[in-house]
């Protein structure tokens, strides 16, 4: 009989940052609001929120073999691009029903909700086709990226990984100055998100392997205000730059959006490792970690669901205008972080009752 090999304990930072990238991400959607403008202006989230995914992506990333490969592409298919399909499938069936019942304004028409374009191509080109779902598109861009990462792993692997860092850098730079074009047909996205994300991967992999022994020993007091001064000055020379990862809109910048990334990944993995180490462990970073593509799915279609709610039962009529026009809608009556709480709690609740139900009828996923 093999003998079992235990697996690694879990990497609770790992968890950590994970649940801050989401929670960026949610309050990323949720802007503006005064509490935060200062900490945006000075340090804008756009930069590195998803760049902490591909970060992490790539910390766990071990080298493959050709052997090992149709296992990783296997896993990597089963757990982000059915996942992505299926739910693009089922939102074309929620997005249907609220163009039927007139709900809002800014949804497609019910002419181009069940094309095969929308149902199986613009996930992975754009991601905005049904707009309530339209944070998946960052899925859409990790798992080919993830795909050819693993291919150039392969391929590449007597190539130094120092090498390799600047190669992908060169590659990501590339990627921006050419998104800067004008005239540029939507259908580059998939291309120029990727060659954006193979370097973040790789730097997760490098970090890994090659930084992270040495930052550790790198005092707090130190690095913190350093991440904080490289934002500063980028912001300062770059001036007003939108940092649209989603549609490559850098206005033109290619340097700067790698700056702030990598500061905001250092930044942000020190702040994880400070919690590891003063916060005791209660559950709630591994519950958000681990539900983090459900907060990614279905935290705007619980921000409509609550501006739903506010409007009909006669809360905030004088805002059904508002309500109608944009999925940006913000109640002005519903406490700020109660929202945010909420576009996180209940989807992480979905997460866990899903997970439940399933192991309960025995479905393997």
């Amino acid at each position: 009989m093999d003998k079992k090999i235990p697996l690694p304990p879990r990497n609770r930072r790992m968890d950590i940052l994970r649940a801050i990238a989401i929670m960026l991400v949610v309050l990323g959607h949720n802007f503006p609001h005064p509490g935060f403008t200062w900490f945006d202006v000075y340090f804008p989230m756009a930069p590195y929120r998803l760049a902490i995914f591909l970060f992490a992506s790539g910390y766990f990333f071990r080298d493959l073999t050709w052997e090992k490969y149709p296992s990783f592409l296997w896993k990597k298919t089963k757990g982000l691009a059915l996942p992505l399909l299926g739910w693009n499938i089922v939102y074309a069936g929620i997005v249907s029903l609220l163009v039927w019942r007139n709900v809002v304004d800014y949804l497609p028409s019910l002419g181009t909700i069940w094309s095969f374009n929308s149902l199986l191509v613009e996930p992975f080109v754009t991601g905005h086709q049904y707009t309530l779902n339209l944070a998946t598109w960052f899925v859409g861009m990790l798992y080919p990226a993830l795909l050819l990462y693993g291919v150039l792993n392969i391929v590449l692997r007597r190539v130094n990984d120092h090498v390799m860092l600047g190669v992908y850098l060169l590659l990501a730079i590339a990627g921006l100055r050419f998104a800067s074009l004008a005239q540029m047909s939507h259908y580059w996205y998939l291309p120029l998100h990727v060659s954006y994300a193979l370097f973040f991967i790789h730097f997760g992999k490098y970090y890994r392997k090659y930084i992270e022994p040495y930052i550790e020993r790198l005092s707090s007091w130190i690095l913190i205000p350093a991440c904080l001064l490289v934002s500063y000055l980028v912001v300062h020379i770059g001036g007003e730059v939108p940092y649209s990862l989603a549609w490559m809109n850098y206005g033109g910048w290619v340097i700067t959006p790698l700056l702030m990334a990598i500061a905001g990944i250092l930044l942000w993995v020190r702040i994880a490792g400070i919690i590891e180490r003063y916060v005791v462990p209660n559950g709630i970073e591994k519950a958000v970690s681990e539900s983090t593509w459900d907060i990614m799915t279905h935290h705007l279609l619980v921000k409509l669901a609550v501006g739903w709610v506010l409007i009909h039962w006669s809360i905030e009529p004088e805002l059904t205008v508002a309500f109608r026009s944009s999925i940006w809608f913000m109640p002005t009556r519903l406490d700020f972080w109660a929202l945010v709480g909420l576009e996180v709690v209940l989807p992480v609740a979905w997460h866990y009752l899903f997970g439940y139900f399933k192991d309960k009828i025995g479905i393997k996923l």
